[in-house]
């Protein structure tokens, strides 16, 4: 059912609700111009509409903390999704929730995203039910997230499970650390927040957790001494939340778009741990592998290991495990 990612996105740049504040979803059709957005009180009105197919897979994409609906990595995955022509594609869209509205960034994210983003995942929880009822089928629905998204559709995917509805998959691209480590599994995305939840670690030393959260986990450029710096990165320490400070943290969703674009070109070697991979031969390597991307239900859960080059195409096939 999953051989494929799937997504819908609301239509025609069309913006519905006055609470600038509320969480929204925006729906496109054919292009990242063409969408409709509804607040989470009337999000459901999109079924009164022709967007909906259901023969496909629905995928939903929820950013992080200072995200936007015209930021990279929204831009880079929404397109993706839009030019296969293959998926519902929609966006969890809270900006407002998630913006640095004090003077300092630490304040702004622990003091107001975080709070936010626990809110809205049971908040979210409800609406995909609400969804549900109007008509999407969450047997053929994926959640995608990155950094406190990631835990915002883990905490969803949480709640509904305890209503007896067990989503299929959810990816967590380089999950949010500093405000989730120390929860319990149900407040955070976790390996029962769904069937199969696949995770990609590319900053686990600073804006990513280290802890591994899914049925896989895939550990790109991974090491056991210092911090992890992804190839291309900068090593040295950069003005908080620029470019190239968020260089390794956003490496997760490129390496996740890449695996969409380059299929079979990113894959991971499964070990007990990075110190007993490191230890591993080539034919070794090889035994139990896996493609970053991919909905795999039956692989052999546990962590991946792998390397990549520095720019796109970052995916090295046999050469990076």
């Amino acid at each position: 059912m999953f051989t494929c990612v799937y997504t819908f996105l609301f239509i025609v740049g069309t913006v519905f609700g006055d609470d600038e504040n509320q969480a929204k979803l925006r729906y496109y059709y054919n292009s990242f111009e063409d969408y409709t957005e509804l607040p989470f009180d009337r999000a459901t009105e999109i079924f009164s509409k022709t967007w909906y197919n259901s023969s496909r897979t629905t995928t939903i994409f929820c950013h992080g903390f200072t995200g936007h609906p015209e930021g990279p990595a929204i831009t880079a995955i929404m397109k993706a999704y839009l030019e296969q022509g293959q998926s519902n594609v929609v966006l969890l869209n809270w900006d407002r929730l998630a913006a640095s509205i004090f003077n300092a960034i630490p304040q702004s994210y622990l003091n107001w995203a975080v709070p936010n983003s626990i809110k809205l995942g049971v908040d979210f929880a409800e609406i995909l039910m609400k969804l549900s009822d109007a008509g999407l089928d969450l047997n053929k629905t994926h959640l995608v997230g990155h950094s406190l998204g990631a835990h915002i559709m883990g905490m969803a995917g949480n709640l509904i499970a305890k209503k007896g509805v067990l989503l299929p998959w959810i990816t967590g691209l380089d999950p949010a650390g500093i405000g989730f480590d120390s929860k319990f599994p149900e407040e955070k995305l976790s390996p029962k927040s769904a069937r199969f939840v696949d995770i990609i670690h590319s900053d686990p030393n600073k804006y990513g957790t280290i802890r591994s959260l899914g049925t896989v986990d895939f550990w790109p450029n991974y090491r056991s001494v210092g911090r992890v710096i992804q190839p291309g990165c900068v090593p040295r320490i950069s003005t908080p939340f620029s470019p190239e400070d968020l260089c390794n943290h956003n490496r997760s969703w490129e390496l996740y778009l890449d695996a969409m674009k380059q299929p079979e070109t990113i894959i991971g070697s499964h070990a007990k741990s990075f110190r007993v991979w490191k230890k591993y031969n080539k034919k070794q390597r090889a035994e139990k592998v896996l493609e970053i991307g991919k909905f795999e239900p039956n692989a052999v859960p546990g962590n991946y290991y792998l390397l990549t080059s520095a720019k796109s195409p970052f995916g090295l096939g046999e050469n990076g495990l």
